[in-house]
């Protein structure tokens, strides 16, 4: 066994077939299904129930392959670690959420990029329930999400607390509680979003059941659909107050629940942090929230 071949694994269960991840890795199917035999023989197990509606993991399948993602990432992390042990250098892949993408990272990343220029840096958006898989799949260095987060492997470092506020269309009627979002059409991410997740539980305390309920997966789609007036949302005041600058919106504050949420950077402490991930979490703590 080596790392190609674990690797030729990750693909695989990553594709959902042999053939797509023949195509991805530029092998031939036949190739591909050698060395997954050759890796169940030497284990002496079955790695992948095979069938007419193609292949999914069987039990052993899944736990080998949370060990083979640590062995890679442990293994391309490495590299970076020994070869560069001083310098600032490498890849650092970050998770985040639409909203703190659009409001916090421009100010965060452009200050860490003036002192680590050779370090690359990839922003993957998404809601807080896929960021927290993404990294305890080793596919994220760190990720801003929506807490807590209570997980032994998962360290997590408060950044920044944002205010929760109904959002509006500026034509759209007077908002004082969840009962006057009866007969709303909901805006939402899709789900796994903390936001989403933390308004329906409101609804659902108060006994609220809006009428329609609409799904987004971008920042742009639900503002301006709100904009447009075709449903209410709930946000960060921060980044409601940034649209209102060039979209039609009001803002509505509901008093009566707890709207103040942490935004958190968490990262795995089951790991050697690169030099890299430890300038991150410094600039984090150094941030200051900007002023609307």
């Amino acid at each position: 066994m080596n790392m190609n071949d674990l690797s030729i694994f990750r693909t695989v269960v990553q594709t959902g077939s042999f053939s797509k991840a023949a195509e991805a890795l530029n092998y031939t199917q036949s190739n591909i299904s050698m060395k997954i035999q050759n890796l169940e023989t030497m284990y002496q197990t079955i790695f992948f129930y095979r069938g007419h509606r193609g292949i999914r993991l069987t039990p052993k399948g899944e736990q080998f392959y949370e060990m083979v993602l640590k062995m890679l990432h442990l293994y391309e992390k490495s590299f970076e670690i020994l070869q560069n042990p001083h310098e600032q250098r490498g890849l650092l892949r970050i998770g985040s959420m639409e909203t703190t993408a659009a409001l916090h990272l421009p100010g965060l990343l452009t200050s860490f990029h003036k002192a680590h220029e050779q370090v690359d840096i990839t922003i993957l958006t998404n809601p807080t329930q896929q960021n927290i898989e993404r990294l305890e799949n080793y596919e994220l260095d760190g990720a801003f999400v929506t807490g807590p987060i209570y997980k032994e492997n998962i360290l997590a470092k408060e950044f920044v607390c944002e205010e929760l506020v109904v959002v509006s269309s500026s034509k759209y009627r007077q908002i004082e509680s969840l009962r006057d979002l009866e007969k709303s059409t909901l805006i939402t991410f899709r789900n796994g979003c903390s936001y989403r997740a933390i308004l329906e539980h409101w609804l659902h305390e108060d006994g609220v059941r809006p009428q329609n309920r609409m799904e987004f997966g971008t920042l742009d789609g639900i503002i301006g659909c709100v904009a447009a007036g075709l449903g209410v949302t709930l946000l960060p005041r921060a980044i409601a107050q940034k649209y209102m600058k060039t979209q039609s919106l009001s803002l509505h504050i509901l008093t009566t629940k707890q709207a103040q949420v942490p935004t958190w950077f968490i990262y795995r402490n089951d790991e050697v942090q690169s030099p890299v991930l430890k300038d991150f979490l410094e600039a984090i703590d150094a941030y200051d929230y900007p002023s609307m």
